[in-house]
């Protein structure tokens, strides 16, 4: 690892300074110094991944996926994952699990898809434990199992998946399979809707606006409802609100809407 390490410093000092190429009595531009740096990046990782190391195989499917620091090869980049995932590399049972599910670079095969995506889900794999429960949630591609779906949504909500977090935010409001508990609910959705997720904000308003798992508060239903851009919903409780209020309301969404930008 340290000889790769120091291999890619001199390499990026090299190209830093302005090397100029031989061929065209030039220096390489910017972008031609840092195509030039990936490529050598690529070479590194290459060796690195034919002496065994798994998460430099990964690296290299990645690279063979998506062209960086050389061509764009869907089936190589496969042959790498299925290396890196045959020493239990998660991110390369989850790239095998979509490109068996696309069919690019493999075959297409639904039954494969299910079977990489399921291993990266138990290799814990937050993506692919949220994949995983949905599937199960909906019946896609296997038997539908609400245990099942609970389960691998969980492992992903607490992983910080939104989606997942607003899954159980509905399981936990509604009772779908457990016992109702709005403030659960909350909790939930409140997770997803500081991410962002508009379902979870629009929700979680909602709970605001009714007072079930929190304390009932028409600034704080403003103030998500907004951030889920609920127009119709905004003006209603805009209008419940005196102009003190409101105006504490609507500051408290632009200080939101920047936090969030800062992000």
């Amino acid at each position: 690892m340290r000889r790769n390490i120091s291999a890619l410093l001199i390499a990026f000092l090299f190209l830093a300074s302005g090397f100029v190429a031989p061929a065209l009595g030039q220096a390489l531009t910017g972008a031609e110094r840092q195509q030039e740096l990936l490529r050598i990046w690529y070479e590194i990782r290459e060796g690195t991944a034919a002496n065994g190391d798994p998460e430099a195989k990964y690296d290299v499917g990645v690279a063979n996926f998506v062209a960086r620091g050389t061509v764009q090869d869907h089936p190589k980049a496969a042959q790498w994952f299925m290396r890196a995932a045959d020493r239990g590399h998660a991110g390369a049972h989850y790239y095998l699990g979509y490109m068996y599910a696309a069919g690019v670079g493999l075959e297409a095969s639904p039954e494969n898809s299910m079977k990489h995506y399921l291993r990266a889900a138990e290799l814990g794999h937050a993506d692919a434990q949220y994949l995983v429960g949905s599937r199960y949630a909906s019946g896609q591609g296997i038997d539908r199992n609400p245990g099942e779906a609970l389960k691998w949504m969980t492992h992903a909500a607490e992983k910080g998946v939104p989606g997942a977090q607003f899954y159980l935010g509905q399981i936990h409001e509604f009772g779908q399979g457990v016992r109702a508990d709005p403030a659960a609910a909350a909790q939930w959705y409140k997770a997803a809707a500081n991410q962002g997720e508009p379902l979870a904000q629009a929700r979680l308003g909602d709970l605001y606006l009714a007072g079930r798992g929190v304390p009932q508060s028409l600034e704080e239903a403003y103030l998500w409802h907004s951030l889920a851009r609920n127009g119709e919903r905004v003006e209603e409780i805009g209008r419940r609100l005196n102009r003190n209020q409101l105006a504490a309301a609507e500051d408290r969404v632009r200080a939101h809407a920047a936090l969030s930008t800062q992000q």
